[in-house]
């Protein structure tokens, strides 16, 4: 929900009392109309996280120390996220190697339905050195040029 300021919140209970519609007072004032009804109910925003009742997170971390607010005003712990990213990587492991039963059918024109970002860097190692251009390249992987350009970048900054 958007955050607004206690003088829009009081100009949206003025116009209401008033007798506005939440249309006009969306039209005058431009905040959405599901703003303008939650703050016509009566609608106060939750206090912060930071207060004396409540110093860490559910998992035990210390405010405010790991609290970070993200670009929609959601409140999370540094922590908690990292953890969350660790458990994700771990149920969802990459590929030790390559499938190099999918890199041949990529290069012989009959990729895969989707090449990991390293299968698709090997094919395009390997056609390059077949000579084949950018273009080409890309229309036999089902790819954008783009996307064999920066494999291209790739492999010269890995030599």
């Amino acid at each position: 929900m958007n955050k607004i300021t206690d003088a829009a919140r009081q100009q949206i209970l003025a116009l209401a009392a008033a007798g506005h519609s939440d249309s006009s007072i969306h039209r005058i004032t431009g905040i959405s109309r599901v703003t303008i009804a939650r703050y016509r109910r009566g609608y106060t925003p939750p206090p912060p996280h930071t207060t004396a009742d409540n110093t860490q997170c559910r998992n035990g971390h210390s405010y405010p120390d790991n609290l970070r607010t993200d670009s929609n005003g959601w409140h999370y712990c540094t922590q908690c996220r990292r953890a969350k990213a660790k458990r994700w990587r771990d149920r969802n492991p990459m590929p030790a190697q390559p499938d190099t039963v999918a890199i041949l059918r990529a290069v012989h024109g009959d990729p895969p339905q989707r090449l990991t970002p390293r299968e698709r860097t090997e094919a395009v190692r390997q056609l390059t050195d077949g000579g084949l251009s950018v273009t080409l390249i890309a229309a036999r992987l089902r790819c954008h040029p783009k996307t064999v350009k920066r494999a291209r970048r790739r492999l010269k900054a890995a030599a």
